[in-house]
């Protein structure tokens, strides 16, 4: 009876297991821009290729780093699963900079810093409002008046979340040429920033819109990294981890599609760099075995190319510019 409730419990494991970690059983690209895809948890999805993230050519301009928006892939989940709860919660290390404490914990490059810190965004577990992230009120001036003070003096909290702010901010960065990791977002994450005010933020947290929140929250979030003190800066750490210790594994994976080659890619970043986990192309019957095989040849290559480009970028830049 033991070993019957043993087995029964092993199965039930693994069976929740396998149910949080679905993977892609088909994917075909059918007619009307329609990409089907069917998960190995028996769901079934119908994506348009239109509202899909589009690559070109990756390489003809690019910036320092090549960002591609896809998930986490689940063994670097897993990885940073792994850490002991204790040094999520431990605050005794100093952290001199948000990338510092966050590469420490996670590992990986700058795409990985970047997306860690969108998910975080996208799922309620960091807030640029939390109140660890306010500005205590003080009457105190500094002697001389400092440039930062001049910068920050009126913000409620550690980043610009006001719209004024955070656009003058982002005007005298451009100006000083101090864009930083700014100027290696994807061109819509400025462009949502941008376009949008105080009040359009508003109506996007009723419409429920994450995503798009996400990638605003993350320009503002940039736009105020270099004022931030220790406090908010191990917050931030702890709420991207505990956001990852929760990562939602049965997410619908990633479709990318490379125009040129008329293909869909299934992508996930791993912590070498993004990997192609599968691949469809657009009128796949009417295509010889070569030239098939061609194509996924070449796909892989650019996203090999992209992963060294990444990698030697951020060599350059953490020799550069930052210090652990």
């Amino acid at each position: 009876m033991k070993k019957f409730i043993v087995l029964v419990f092993i199965i039930l494991i693994y069976a929740i297991s396998y149910a949080q970690n679905p993977i892609i059983s088909e994917l075909r690209w059918e007619l009307d821009y329609n990409l089907f895809i069917s998960l190995s948890n028996d769901s079934t999805y119908k994506l348009d290729v239109r509202q899909l993230f589009h690559i070109s050519d990756p390489l003809k301009n690019p910036k320092e780093y090549i960002y591609i928006p896809v998930n986490l892939n689940n063994n670097f989940i897993d990885s940073v699963n792994n850490i002991p709860s204790f040094n999520i919660e431990n605050t005794t290390k100093s952290y001199k900079t948000l990338w510092s404490a966050l590469h420490n914990s996670i590992g990986g490059g700058w795409v990985h810093f970047i997306n860690c810190l969108l998910y975080s965004f996208e799922t309620g577990n960091l807030s640029l409002t939390h109140p660890l992230m306010k500005r205590p009120k003080t009457s105190w001036k500094p002697k001389p008046i400092t440039e930062s003070y001049k910068r920050t003096k009126n913000w409620e909290y550690y980043v610009p979340v006001k719209y004024k702010q955070a656009k003058k901010e982002y005007k005298i960065r451009i100006k000083k040429n101090e864009m930083g990791d700014l100027k290696n977002l994807p061109d819509d994450y400025i462009k949502a920033f941008l376009t949008t005010n105080d009040k359009k933020y508003e109506l996007l947290k009723k419409q429920n819109k994450r995503k798009e929140l996400a990638k605003i929250d993350v320009v503002k979030l940039l736009l105020g990294v270099n004022f931030l003190s220790e406090a908010q800066i191990s917050y931030i750490r702890t709420s991207v981890l505990n956001a990852l210790k929760n990562y939602s594994k049965n997410r619908l994976p990633t479709i990318i599609i490379f125009d040129e080659y008329e293909a869909a890619a299934v992508m996930s970043l791993e912590h070498y760099g993004y990997k192609i986990e599968k691949i469809a192309f657009n009128k796949e019957a009417n295509l010889h075995y070569e030239e098939i095989k061609q194509r996924t040849d070449e796909i892989i290559k650019i996203i090999d190319i992209i992963n060294t480009y990444n990698r030697k970028s951020f060599e350059k830049q953490l020799k550069n510019y930052y210090h652990n």
